[in-house]
């Protein structure tokens, strides 16, 4: 996974970023593209897709967009 953002406690990335790992892990990887889920804020919902990561080793990650807070431009 890998997340850009600003704005936000880092250690609130790390807590949900451990969460959605485990959440993957548990139930065979059911977060698809274009799906959301929940951000840091309860009812807030940030988006994810699969593309490369920012940096090596060159693979897919799940990128969370993590709504207003997020860095970056996604195409």
């Amino acid at each position: 996974m890998q997340y850009h953002f600003h704005g936000l406690d880092p250690n609130e990335i790390v807590h949900h970023a451990k969460n959605t790992a485990i959440y993957q892990f548990e139930n065979n990887a059911p977060i698809d593209s274009g799906h959301t889920i929940e951000g840091v804020s309860p009812g807030s919902e940030w988006m994810c897709q699969y593309e490369s990561a920012l940096i090596q080793p060159m693979r897919d990650v799940l990128d969370v967009e993590a709504g207003k807070y997020a860095s970056g431009n996604r195409n």
